[in-house]
């Protein structure tokens, strides 16, 4: 038995090492923080026990206490434990006090490091921790003190560049504490919020003006002339502009990535091209079946007031479907990648005995899945919805950017008569909905979400050779 003490990295969960995903795939139990994307958590074997301690890590030694004992009472019990913690476990995140408490109980532990956000936020906003000509020497620093207050900065033996990690409510103070070190107040500072992810914003002021510059949690602060770099060496918030002032059509209405295109400064266009229609279905006995499977969120919410048995295995596709189970109580099992070929591929090679499956579908939903299935299980499908397209035709037609994110939205993008120069497809079912409607889909996301395809178009202004971002 072992506890693996590991840093999830900094926010974006393809920053992940190699050797932390290996533990995360082998975990018996993980026990996970606030900041840890949950997307690793989707990597965990089929029967991990996944237990969330955010809320107790956000709170006094006391809620420490209890997630040391949780990690003690688990690494006596399994054989690989771990616990998941944002950035690396041993900057500023308690790691070491997890990894002493284990020691000094005799159970075995290992640390896996992370990529802290104090490295990799100032860099994805294009500052360098060090540069040759510029310094030498670098300190990270935490914004408050231990609550006991053993011990405390020596505010006039710092070097000239800082990272400043949890100091977002103290940041006058700060300001204050180093101006008196003797630092300039005109020192350039460069306050980093949401590091390394599509919400990434950096505001710079100087130390005179920290105190007052409005910022929120959770943002880590530069202190230092590298700062000044950020105007050649920024690569990430560049990309991100790249959307700014165009006209982007979503053939959805909500989402938290429809807020982050606009803070990115693109006109949207959210709109949803077809209606979800209720149909009767015969409300299936759950307790006949031993796997149950549901493909879409709004299968989810047609299942309301019916009873999720706990006792059943749960299978999903996509992020969005396995939230609204989560909040059921039903912790889902789902593919890396989100379509209904990779589905059916990850069951099939999770299942080593012949099972009985009840799949919960839109009645448009092709049947690859349940085809590929009934192969070697017992398989019933139950359609609880349909879709049409809206009587309604949105009034503009000709976009810049057009994302499409089923087939049945591409055929009403047809059929509506709607145009984009550029066509982004959230994977390969609705890429063929696009092509068998005379359309070339421009690019295909990898990751089948909203965000992936935003990811996807990102990465692809970026890396076109003759890419004018005012022609599009």
């Amino acid at each position: 038995m072992v506890v693996y003490i590991v840093g999830a990295g900094p926010g974006d969960p393809k920053l992940i090492t190699v050797k932390a995903l290996e533990m995360i795939k082998k975990a018996d139990v993980i026990l996970y923080d606030k900041l840890v994307s949950k997307d690793l958590l989707s990597y965990s074997k089929k029967e991990c026990i996944k237990i969330y301690v955010g809320k107790k890590s956000e709170g006094s030694s006391q809620f420490q206490e209890d997630i040391n004992k949780e990690l003690c009472d688990y690494g006596e019990k399994h054989n690989i434990v771990v616990r998941l913690k944002g950035g690396d476990p041993y900057i500023f995140g308690r790691g070491a006090e997890e990894a002493m408490f284990l020691y000094e109980r005799g159970i075995p532990f290992e640390v896996i490091p992370g990529i802290s956000s104090t490295v990799s936020c100032p860099m994805y906003s294009g500052i360098p921790l060090s540069y040759r000509e510029s310094n030498s020497a670098f300190a990270f620093l935490t914004g408050h003190e231990a609550e006991d207050k053993s011990f405390s900065i020596n505010w006039d033996k710092l070097p000239d560049t800082l990272v400043i990690v949890m100091g977002i409510k103290n940041r006058a103070a700060i300001a204050q504490n180093l101006m008196k070190a003797g630092f300039s107040p005109k020192t350039p500072v460069a306050i980093i919020r949401n590091g390394t992810t599509l919400l990434q914003e950096t505001t710079v002021c100087d130390l005179s003006t920290l105190g007052e510059t409005p910022a929120e949690p959770p943002s880590v602060i530069f202190v230092g002339k590298n700062v000044l770099f950020r105007d050649k060496l920024d690569f990430f918030e560049k990309k991100l502009s790249l959307i700014k002032g165009k006209e982007i059509f979503v053939s959805r209405e909500n989402g938290e990535e429809l807020e982050i295109m606009k803070k990115m400064g693109a006109h949207v266009f959210a709109y949803s091209l077809i209606d979800i229609i209720n149909i009767d279905f015969k409300i299936p006995k759950l307790s006949e079946y031993d796997v149950i499977v549901l493909t879409s969120a709004t299968g989810v919410d047609r299942l309301e007031g019916i009873e999720l048995l706990g006792n059943k295995e749960y299978y999903t596709i996509g992020p969005k479907t396995e939230e609204k189970l989560i909040e059921k109580g039903i912790y889902p099992r789902r593919p890396e990648k989100y379509n209904s070929k990779e589905l059916a591929k990850f069951m099939m090679s999770e299942f080593k005995e012949r099972k009985k499956i009840l799949t919960l579908r839109s009645k448009e939903a092709p049947g690859y899945l349940e085809e590929r299935l009934k192969e070697f299980h017992d398989v019933t499908r139950v359609d609880v919805y349909k879709v049409k397209m809206r009587d309604d035709v949105p009034e503009k037609k000709n976009f810049d950017i057009a994302f499409v994110s089923s087939s049945s939205n591409a055929d009403a993008f047809k059929k509506m008569g709607l145009n984009a120069k550029i066509i982004v497809s959230i994977g390969p079912e609705t890429s063929n909905g696009l092509t068998k409607n005379g359309i070339n889909p421009t690019i295909e996301a990898d990751n089948h979400t909203l965000s992936g395809m935003l990811e996807a178009l990102l990465d692809y202004l970026i890396g076109c050779d003759n890419f004018d971002k005012n022609k599009i």
